[in-house]
C-alpha cells in the first residue's frame, strides 16, 4: 500500500516529502526470526514453559513488528518527530516487558547464566544503564545524527530494546528471581519511580521548550498545516512521558495489587489461628 499524503481530517498538506510506505527490511524480519526460533529452543529445553509464555513472547515480537515494519516507521523517519517518539515507546517499553514474561524461571535462569547477564541485571546497573541509553539517545546530536545514518539509527532501536529489558528485568517474577538483591514488593515500587525520572527529565525539556531541540525536524514536510516542528516536540515530550509510564503504572499495579493481597491474607490467617486458640 503506497499513498502520498494529501489530506488528513479535513486539513490541508503543504508540502509534499517521500511516499508513505509499509516498509519491508529483511533485517528486521531476520532478527525477528532469530528471536522466534531462539524463544522455541529455549522453551522446548526446559520443563516449566507454558503456552503463556509463547504467546506473551509473540506479543512482544509483534510489538516490534509494529514499531518497525508499518508506515509507525517512515512517518517518524521523514515528517513527525511526535510518532518517532511513539516508536522508541514501544520499542523500550512494550515490547521487553512483554518479551520478558515470555520467559519462564528456568528459561530465565539459563538466560542469566549466560557471562555478564547476571551483572548488568541487578537492580542498581539495569537502572543506571537504561537511564544512560534513555537521555543519550535523545540528546539533541545523537538524536540527529541517527535520522541521517541509517546504521547509526539500528543501533539505537537495538539498544532501546535491550534498555527496556534490563529495566524490566528486576521487576518480573520470573527473571528478578534470579537477581543477587531480590527486591521486595516495596522496593520494586521505588525504583519503578525512580525509573520514570529520566523519561521525565527527556519529556519535560520536550514540553516546555519554545525551541526547536532536533533541527532535523524543521526541515522536512509538513503533513498538517500549521503544525510546526515546536508543536510537533511538545506532543512527543507527552506521547514520551504519558505512553511510556503506562507498562510501567501496570507493573506497579500487579506489584502493590499483589503485596496488598498477601499482607490481607497474611492478617486473615492471623486471625483464624487466633479464633482457633
Amino acid at each position: 500500500m503506497i499513498f502520498y499524503p494529501r489530506e488528513i481530517r479535513g486539513f490541508a498538506v503543504i508540502s509534499r516529502g517521500p511516499l508513505i510506505t509499509w516498509p519491508f527490511d529483511p533485517t528486521v524480519y531476520a532478527g525477528l526470526l532469530v528471536l522466534y526460533v531462539g524463544h522455541a529452543l529455549l522453551a522446548r529445553s526446559v520443563p516449566d514453559a507454558e503456552r503463556k509464555h509463547t504467546a506473551f513472547f509473540f506479543l512482544g515480537l509483534f510489538t516490534l513488528w509494529l514499531a518497525l515494519e508499518t508506515p509507525i516507521d517512515p512517518i517518524s523517519d521523514y515528517y513527525l518527530d511526535s510518532v518517532h517518539m511513539l516508536q522508541h515507546v514501544l520499542l523500550a517499553f512494550v515490547a521487553p516487558p512483554l518479551m520478558l514474561l515470555g520467559l519462564s524461571r528456568e528459561m530465565a535462569g539459563r538466560l542469566a547464566r549466560v557471562p555478564g547477564v547476571r551483572a548488568i541485571t541487578e537492580p542498581v546497573p539495569a537502572l543506571v544503564i537504561s537511564a544512560v541509553i534513555m537521555i543519550g539517545w535523545h540528546l539533541p546530536f545523537l538524536y540527529d545524527v541517527t535520522l541521517r545514518n541509517e546504521g547509526v539509527h539500528v543501533l539505537e532501536h537495538v539498544m532501546f530494546i535491550a534498555s527496556g529489558l534490563l529495566l524490566y528485568w528486576p521487576i518480573i517474577d520470573a527473571t528478578s528471581v534470579h537477581n543477587r538483591w531480590t527486591m521486595s514488593p516495596g522496593a520494586k515500587l521505588v525504583y519503578m519511580l525512580i525509573a520514570t525520572l529520566p523519561q521525565d527529565g527527556v519529556a519535560l525539556a520536550l514540553i516546555f521548550s519554545r525551541v526547536t531541540f532536533y533541527t532535523y525536524y524543521e526541515h522536512v514536510p509538513r503533513l498538517i498545516a500549521g503544525f510546526t516542528a515546536v508543536i510537533d516536540q511538545t506532543i512527543a515530550g507527552a506521547v514520551l512521558m504519558v505512553f511510556g509510564k503506562v507498562t510501567l503504572g501496570v507493573a506497579a499495579g500487579v506489584v502493590f495489587f499483589r503485596w496488598f493481597g498477601a499482607e490481607h491474607s497474611e492478617d486473615r490467617g492471623i486471625e483464624s489461628r487466633l479464633r482457633v486458640r
